[in-house]
Order: C-alpha cells, then sequence, then structure tokens
C-alpha cells in the first residue's frame, strides 16, 4: 500500500508537472506570436545579470520573467562573456569582448537581443546609444550622460549655472549645450566633461536654441533671435559663418538634420499653434507636413528609417507622435500612461526613443518603444528633475 501510494503521488506529480510544462510552453508560443519574448536571465556574475536585465526590460519586445523557460545564461570572465539560450524557439549562443565593464554590459545585452529576436530580426540597441540630458541634482541644472544599462552617469558641466539643450557633436565626443554662465545672455559652448568648455556661439544678443549637429560632422544648425525673430540658422560646427536659412514672421526653432545632412525639420508658426516642416539644408523647399494635429513641437529625424520624423503634439496632454514622409501618414505611439510625453530621440535601432516624462511637479526619461508604447524610466529619482534627452548613435 505504501508503494502504491507513492507510485500514485509520483505519477501526479509527473502528470502536472507535464501539464505545467504544456501551460508555460503555450504561453511562450502565444507571446512570440505577439513579437513578445518572456526571458529569464541566468548570470554567473549578479551585477552583469542585473545591468542586462534592465537594459532588456526597456526594449518593447522583451519580457522579464523569472518563470520563463527562454533562458538566457551569461558567463563572464573579466572583460568577455558567453551568452546562450538553449530553448529551441530561440536558441543561439554567442561570445562577447569589451574594452570596459560598462561597455560589456551593452554588448551582452546587444548580444541577447539580437540572439533572441532573430525571427523579428531586431535590431542592436545598447551598445551603440549614448544620451545626454539636464538634471537639476546639484540644484543648478546641469548636463549629464548615461547609458541604456543605466550603468554609469557622468555630469559634463559644473557651471552652477543653468546649462541647458544638451546636444551631441556627430562623433559622440562632444555634448553641445547653451549656458548664460559667462555672460548673463544664452551662448552655445560644447565640452567633453573635461576642462572648460569649449566658445562655439557667443557674443550674441537674444534667445537661442539648441545647436543640432549635421550627421556628416560639418555643419551645426540653431535657432537664434539674434536678429529680432527667432529664425534657424547654420554654421561651421566651431561656430563660423553662421547664416540665416530659416526666416519667417513666426517662430522658428527646433532643427533636426536628416540623415544625410541634406534636409533639415524644424518648427515654425505663431505661439499657440505651431508645425512641423520640412526643408533643403539652405531653407529652400520650405513644405508643412499635415500631422493632423494643431500644435506640433520638436521633430526629430529618424537616423536609421529615414522616412520617419518623430514629434511632440498636444491633445489634451503631450504625447509623442512618428510621421512618415512617404506614405504621409501619422502614426500615434501608443502609450497609456495619462502623463506627458514630449523631446524624443531615436536609438540606435531606430525603434526606441528616449523621451522627457513629466508629472505636474516633476520630469524623468524614459524609453519608449515607438511600436509597443512601453514606457520604461531610465532616470533614477536620486537624480531629481530630468529633461531635454538627445541620444547619440554609432554610425557605421
Amino acid at each position: 500500500m505504501r508503494y502504491l501510494a507513492w507510485l500514485v503521488c509520483l505519477l501526479t506529480f509527473n502528470f502536472v508537472g507535464a501539464q505545467d510544462r504544456v501551460v508555460i510552453n503555450e504561453n511562450i508560443d502565444a507571446s512570440l506570436q505577439r513579437g513578445q519574448i518572456p526571458v529569464a536571465v541566468v548570470s554567473d556574475d549578479p551585477v552583469l545579470g542585473e545591468r542586462v536585465s534592465f537594459a532588456l526590460s526597456t526594449h518593447g519586445a522583451i519580457t522579464i520573467s523569472p518563470s520563463s523557460s527562454v533562458r538566457v545564461r551569461l558567463g563572464r570572465s573579466a572583460l568577455t562573456a558567453v551568452v546562450a539560450c538553449d530553448n529551441a524557439r530561440c536558441a543561439f549562443q554567442t561570445n562577447v569582448e569589451a574594452a570596459n565593464e560598462h561597455d560589456l554590459f551593452l554588448k551582452v545585452a546587444d548580444a541577447v537581443l539580437v540572439g533572441l529576436g532573430q525571427r523579428w530580426q531586431l535590431k542592436p540597441l545598447f551598445a551603440g546609444t549614448k544620451v545626454a540630458f539636464t538634471s537639476r541634482y546639484t540644484g543648478h541644472q546641469e548636463i549629464y550622460i548615461t547609458n541604456l544599462a543605466r550603468s554609469r552617469t557622468m555630469r559634463v558641466t559644473n557651471l552652477e549655472n543653468t546649462s541647458i539643450g544638451p546636444r551631441w557633436s556627430a562623433d559622440g565626443t562632444r555634448v553641445y549645450f547653451i549656458t548664460s554662465a559667462r555672460t548673463g545672455f544664452p551662448e552655445i559652448f560644447s565640452s567633453n566633461g573635461i576642462g572648460n568648455p569649449q566658445k562655439v556661439i557667443t557674443d550674441v544678443r537674444g534667445a537661442l536654441g539648441s545647436a543640432s549637429a549635421s550627421p556628416d560632422g560639418q555643419y551645426l544648425a540653431f535657432a537664434s533671435s539674434n536678429k529680432g525673430s527667432m529664425d534657424i540658422y547654420v554654421s561651421g560646427t566651431q561656430g563660423q559663418a553662421p547664416h540665416r536659412v530659416i526666416a519667417t514672421p513666426d517662430v522658428d526653432a527646433d532643427p533636426s538634420w536628416s540623415p544625410d545632412s541634406q534636409r533639415l525639420a524644424f518648427t515654425s508658426g505663431p505661439i499657440g499653434r505651431p508645425g512641423i516642416y520640412i526643408s533643403s539644408a539652405s531653407g529652400s523647399g520650405m513644405t508643412r507636413l499635415a500631422t493632423e494635429y494643431n500644435y506640433c513641437t520638436e521633430p526629430h529625424w529618424n537616423p536609421v528609417f529615414p522616412d520617419q520624423i518623430a514629434f511632440t503634439f498636444q491633445s489634451g496632454r503631450l504625447s509623442l507622435g512618428v510621421y512618415d514622409l512617404k506614405t504621409r501618414a501619422v502614426t500615434v505611439v501608443p502609450v497609456v500612461a495619462p502623463l506627458n510625453l514630449s523631446h524624443a530621440s531615436w536609438c540606435a535601432d531606430g525603434r526606441h526613443l528616449v523621451a522627457t516624462q513629466a508629472s505636474s511637479n516633476n520630469s524623468w526619461l524614459v524609453v519608449v518603444d515607438s511600436v509597443t508604447g512601453k514606457v520604461t524610466r531610465l532616470t533614477d529619482s536620486n537624480l531629481g528633475e530630468c529633461s531635454e534627452p538627445d541620444c547619440w548613435m554609432r554610425r557605421n
């Protein structure tokens, strides 16, 4: 009888276990059909596992699920790692080498993403993206940079003054920004975080907008009211030979370069009813995009998919949209949270954006999937009020 009871228990256990496995597999198959991959990350290095898990959690196609049978195993040795998954649906193995620990976190996260996402051709996201932004951590608005694993955040400026409008140089070695620390009037400087900032656009009067570097590394575009109205200028990367390319009776601002450096997207229009326009880099052929909304600002050209321009629009709250230049269609980024989203900048995969999310009394950075609308907080609450993200992406 004791043997029979044990046999019944064993059979029952095996049957229930088999049922559980079937249910889990069905759930995984259903998730995969929706383009979602539930992932359990197992690492022999807890720090590596934690950073990679966080980075992966920002991707709209990945869900971190410790109970998932899609188990990714990370084996680390110094600045190398073996990354593998033996689940038949997503099997892969690859080796990763990095120059430093932070680079390792990002490259391993990309290896997991590309390995698991082969059927969807998911693109690398993490190692090729750096984020510049403003924070009031010190009590003054200063410029910082971070990565998508949130493993390293560095302060670029220490001017004890308001520094705003960070924009990356084309090669990702410097950040342009606006400050009035030197003269009391806004001026554009650049910094690599070491030594004193370099002067770029100085000794001007009036308002200044952020300096956007052309992808070919030849020019800057920025807005200035130096001649009365807020117009858009183009200069060399050191501020040489600035000349006005867009001048309308309204406010012209927020220039963003096309990936081939031949065109500009920008905001123009009366206060309260701005719209998104495109033109040649010299200002000719100015055309308004039919975005379907009366209040649109902050265009950002997609560096991976050149027919797409992200922008901020207001319809009740501030939200994000993507305009397709080929189809002339607008896709609203399907975010559910009832908080303002603005100032979006594309990441290296051309799918995700880093944006400012804001409540009535605070703001922080989030990673936003333009496809699913998934939103993940990027900046820690210890950094205080954060805003104005700008992403640099590595170009081949």
